[in-house]
């Protein structure tokens, strides 16, 4: 009697086992099953990111370096990859053998944790994000040194002129060796620095080459000479809160460009009148060889204090509004809606 009703037990377990076998392997498994609104492949659609702050920076060139950037990352590419892995064979293993049936088994290769997938997609949002700043900030320090070179470029010519001036001065005998010595050393000295100027620049286009995925020469080719700092269309302050512990400093940065301007100005018009001065005999050369000198600073710490300015918007654009990061990575496969803890962790080197 109690070997008929302990075989009539396992006949009843066999039998339910074999039911559910058979649902799944009819093709009508559980992940087949209708899914709620939103949840079928067809359906299944990432909601709209905001805009990217990269792409709203008002520069186009900066946009487009930064997308071939994301695009080619090999880190980005084995981080989506894996989390492409994971929804792969999470839906095959729901279709294989059904949340109920591992339920039923109790089946240890199914793990209840929901976090996986968004761990995953943390990984591959925040190197997106950390990969865009990146980008943008070697992109404003190339456009800041091709400021830099193009300015001192610019006074070649100028320089030249003014070891002109001094020589004739001089076999006229309206001025003395001095005035030639000063010209000639101004000229020496402008070129020496005008080379140190194009060395950073280089080794800063070929950081940025290498984070985009191009030739330095390429790269250069494209970005064009001099190019203009990018001008964000957004008030920087207006972006950081008060208690934004860089706020101050943001706003010296502002105070200090706007100073500058002012003061640019007034050094161009003072060399102006010197060289005048200078020409006309009624100045010295080493007058004008200091206006110049001060000149020239003034408008190289003009393009730091933008570019400066610049670099602080990016920095606190860009950590406003990580959403643009998630675009494209919502699952391909619609989750099995009967079971709401089975999945299988699936790591990939990357991660």
């Amino acid at each position: 009697m109690l070997r008929s009703r302990a075989w009539r037990g396992n006949a009843a377990l066999l039998a339910l086992a074999l039911a559910s076998a058979g649902c799944a392997g009819a093709g009508k498994d559980v992940a087949s099953a209708p899914t709620p609104a939103g949840g079928t492949e067809a359906s299944a659609s990432p909601s709209v990111a905001a805009p990217a702050w990269w792409r709203e920076a008002g520069d186009p060139v900066l946009a487009t370096l930064v997308q071939q950037g994301l695009d080619i990352s090999p880190e980005v590419i084995c981080r989506i990859a894996s989390l492409r892995q994971y929804d792969h064979q999470t839906a095959e293993d729901a279709r294989r053998i059904g949340a109920r049936l591992g339920r039923l088994l109790g089946d240890k290769s199914v793990k209840a944790d929901p976090q996986i997938r968004e761990d995953k997609v943390e990984r591959v949002s925040t190197r997106k994000e950390r990969l865009a700043r990146q980008i943008a900030l070697a992109y404003i320090e190339v456009r800041r040194l091709q400021q830099d070179v193009a300015l001192r470029g610019s006074l070649s010519t100028q320089y030249k002129d003014n070891a002109e001036v001094a020589q004739f001065r001089r076999e006229a005998g309206l001025a003395s060796a001095i005035d030639g010595s000063l010209a000639r050393s101004q000229d020496e000295t402008a070129q020496g620095e005008l080379g140190f100027a194009q060395g950073r620049l280089d080794e800063a286009m070929a950081q940025l080459a290498r984070l985009v995925g191009e030739q330095p020469d390429a790269l250069a080719a494209k970005l064009g000479s001099p190019g203009a700092i990018p001008d964000p269309p957004i008030d920087p302050l207006s972006i950081a809160p008060p208690e934004e512990p860089r706020r101050a400093a943001l706003a010296d940065t502002v105070l200090r460009e706007a100073r500058l301007t002012q003061a640019l100005d007034e050094a161009r018009r003072t060399v102006r009148d010197a060289r005048v001065a200078y020409r006309e005999g009624a100045g010295a050369f080493s007058t004008l060889y200091v206006t110049e000198a001060a000149a020239l600073g003034v408008e190289l710490a003009l393009v730091d204090a933008r570019a400066g300015r610049v670099t602080a918007t990016f920095d606190l654009w860009s950590g406003k509004d990580g959403e643009w990061a998630r675009e494209g990575l919502a699952p391909i496969v619609a989750p099995d809606p009967s079971a709401t803890d089975p999945t299988i962790t699936v790591t990939a080197p990357c991660d």
